[in-house]
């Protein structure tokens, strides 16, 4: 699997709900288009200096705009007296009034910055995903120009002081307002509902702190700490949980461990918050990102912890109909567990679970299509008249209740998971369950082949639409990299160089961003397709690369990087086990270094071939000790159903003591190597046990049955790779010799 920080602790930030982009831009003045008798002086004075900033900008167009007279600039007018459009009282003589003239109420261009700021920004997120996926110039600078459009909107509205002060409210700066502003324009939030200002105040601080974290991670989590303890004196729950969950976002992204302690640390204290308070959902998902950060660690009992936070959250019984997002990152993570304990068995009854509740995800009607969700805190209660709020990370319901909102996936980024770890969940069958596994890594693949297509209809700014579309790519490297090991498992060479190629072409779109373990991964894959197809030194020379060197004693490693490091020098032990290699002096070497690193490892089959390994090393090594390392690895190959290395087992059994033997005992082993190898869909093995089966009937005197199965082996040599054909045709003659 992709690791990889959950993404639902990034909220939405604008008045729609969708991420705005945040740039230092500095622009003055009004948009163009705006009457010139709305202006100051001074702004008239640069009017012409601030349009060509907007040059090429589409312009969004509204009734009330296009009637307004345009006029030149001009010095305000000296006389600056205004009648009044409603007087108190009317003339002394008591005639009426005449205000035909003026029966049209004034413009608010505050407000119709605001509008206009948001369209442009709406126009901006409407071409995001594309501007992402087709990574061109021209669009970015449109995508950008939008963006500082919409901004230098707001700085307009900012510069009477409207917006400053509905996000601080200081009595100093109301002063000044007030002192400024024609006709008192200035209104304050606090005239209606005091909290909403703070919450506006701690959306820009989350904001904020996410902002500096890209640039300066130690000064973003200082002022983080900072933050919380101010928010904890106020005790504004629902803001403790936002900005402690944020801190647990950050500390995973970092990975380290003293990162991973400080998450753990937070996670708990919002649990512990969250079951003094009554908020169910917030431990659940307190609980749900514990597991997250087990499973990312490196300590013994990783698992176990893990599935011991996964029970306390569904201990709490929550409403999978309104919380299906959770309940599925729970069936996720479950099956995460057992996938790591190597417990197939377990594997796939979870992988049945989990497809289940995704079914229901996709009938399920409340399913955001950003992923998105909320969280009610329901110990959140407001005074009665709040106002509700439907923008911002902390929102409010109509019944005064906070809601907490977090992004997760979208339902097809889900379904193309499932397709992901369903695949990986049947690889262990692959070969004799109709190739299950390929066809989940397939559909998977198409899945996100078709999200691409439809990137246009999503509407997010350019960096959320970058960061989904990396995600999608980097799991769509996955799936490619799983499939083609798949289709080397049984020996289908010429599609897994295919599929190989195909993932490293996927590969270079993600650049610099390409995860280190799926370099490593990728480098094993190559080497094992050299292999298989017969190109023995190159190999070799790939298995020996520094990315898949053994762990230096003492020093930790991530299990997938130890695994894979063992594999590969399991992998070159048997290369060089012959002597004509030019490094087989090193070959005792490799065994002794690899050897702890098998036995005290939790998954059986490495155990298993490591066995194998040894047994085959050194033929000149006593036969009771063959004997034992060969039972070593049957029963452990058995005992997780692993068909591949009992395979190879039974065979080199078969061969290593029952070559040339006549008798009862004799062909039931070869027989059942061939049964092992047809049941593998393996045609490398198959061929091999054919040919050894077919001496061992020649030898029992049954030369019909011998012929017809040489003949089949023959025939399955013939369709083998040409490198990897010509080494068993090798084999062969040194056994007739």
């Amino acid at each position: 699997m992709a690791h990889r920080p959950p993404d639902f602790l990034y909220p939405v930030y604008s008045g729609n709900g969708q991420t705005s982009d945040i740039s230092a831009v500095g622009l003055h003045g009004m948009p163009q288009g705006a009457p010139m008798d709305a202006l100051t002086f001074d702004q008239c004075q640069n009017l012409e200096a601030y349009q060509s900033q907007y040059q090429g900008v589409p312009p969004i167009y509204y009734p009330q705009l296009q009637q307004l007279p345009s006029h030149d600039p001009q010095p305000p007018p000296k006389h600056t007296e205004q009648l009044p459009l409603m007087p108190k009282s009317g003339p002394a003589d008591g005639s009426v009034l005449d205000t035909s003239f003026n029966s049209t109420p004034p413009l608010d261009y505050q407000l119709l910055m605001l509008s206009l700021a948001e369209d442009y920004f709406d126009a901006a997120h409407s071409q995001g995903s594309m501007v992402a996926l087709a990574k061109r110039e021209m669009d970015m600078h449109r995508y950008y120009k939008l963006i500082a459009t919409g901004l230098g909107c707001l700085e307009s509205v900012l510069k009477v002081g409207a917006v400053l002060l509905l996000i601080y409210g200081d009595d100093s700066v109301r002063v000044e307002l007030e002192a400024a502003a024609p006709n008192g324009s200035v209104c304050t939030v606090e005239q209606r509902d005091s909290s909403l200002r703070k919450d506006l105040k701690y959306d820009m601080q989350h904001l904020l702190v996410r902002s500096l974290f890209q640039t300066n991670t130690k000064a973003a989590l200082k002022s983080l700490d900072i933050i919380i303890q101010d928010i904890e004196a106020f005790k504004r729950t629902s803001w403790i949980y936002a900005f402690r969950f944020l801190r647990v976002s950050l500390s995973l992204e970092l990975s380290s461990h003293q990162e991973t302690l400080a998450a753990l640390h937070n996670l708990r204290l919002i649990a512990s918050t969250a079951r003094d308070r009554g908020d169910t959902t917030v431990f659940a998902i307190c609980a749900v990102l514990e597991a997250i950060t087990h499973l990312r660690s490196t300590s013994v009992d990783s698992i176990e912890q893990a599935q011991r936070a996964l029970a306390a959250a569904r201990s709490l019984q929550l409403d999978e109909g309104r919380l299906l997002q959770i309940t599925a990152l729970i069936h996720i993570l479950d099956l995460s567990c057992s996938l790591q304990e190597f417990n197939s068995e377990q594997a796939t009854a979870k992988m049945l679970a989990m497809q289940t509740v995704f079914d229901q995800a996709g009938n399920d009607t409340c399913w955001a299509d950003d992923g998105s969700f909320e969280v009610t805190i329901h110990s959140s209660l407001r005074s009665q008249g709040t106002i509700a709020t439907s923008s911002g990370l902390v929102q409010r319901n109509k019944y005064g209740h906070d809601r907490l909102k977090f992004s997760w996936l979208p339902r097809k980024d889900l379904y193309a998971l499932g397709y992901f770890l369903s695949g990986i969940a049947t690889s262990h069958k692959n070969s004799f369950n109709g190739q299950k596994a390929e066809l989940y890594f397939q559909g998977g693949i198409k899945q996100l082949q078709d999200e691409m297509n439809l990137l246009q209809g999503v509407p997010e700014s350019l960096s959320s639409a970058t960061s989904r579309l990396q995600w999608r790519q980097t799991l769509g490297c996955y799936m490619r990299l799983h499939l083609s090991f798949a289709l080397c498992d049984r020996t289908d060479w010429k599609s897994a160089t295919a599929v190989l190629q195909e993932l490293q072409v996927a590969a270079t779109t993600l650049g610099s961003n390409i995860p280190e373990l799926m370099n490593s991964l990728i480098l094993y894959l190559i080497a094992t397709v050299q292999q298989g197809t017969g190109n023995v030194d190159a190999a070799l020379a790939t298995y020996q690369h520094s990315a898949l060197a053994l762990p230096i004693p003492g020093k930790a490693l991530k299990k997938t990087y130890a695994e894979i490091s063992i594999l590969a020098t399991i992998n070159s032990i048997l290369i060089l086990r012959e002597s004509s290699q030019p490094l087989h002096a090193s070959l005792d070497t490799l065994l002794s270094a690899v050897e702890p690193l098998c036995l005290s490892h939790p998954n059986t089959s490495i155990q298993s071939a490591f066995y194998l390994a040894k047994a085959i090393a050194h033929s000149t090594d006593p036969i009771i000790k063959t004997k034992q390392y060969l039972q070593f690895a049957l029963q452990a190959a058995k005992s997780v159903a692993n068909t591949q290395l009992m395979c190879v087992t039974l065979n080199f059994m078969s061969w290593r003591f029952f070559r040339g033997v006549v008798g009862e005992q004799a062909e039931k082993s070869a027989r059942a190597g061939m049964t092992l190898a047809k049941k593998g869909r393996n045609s490398l093995w198959t061929s091999v046990a054919g040919n050894m089966l077919a001496d061992t009937l020649e030898v029992q005197g049954k030369f019909t049955e011998a012929a017809t199965t040489r003949t089949e082996a023959i025939g399955l040599a013939e369709s083998l790779s040409p490198g990897l054909y010509r080494m068993v045709a090798e084999d062969g003659q040194e056994r007739d010799r």
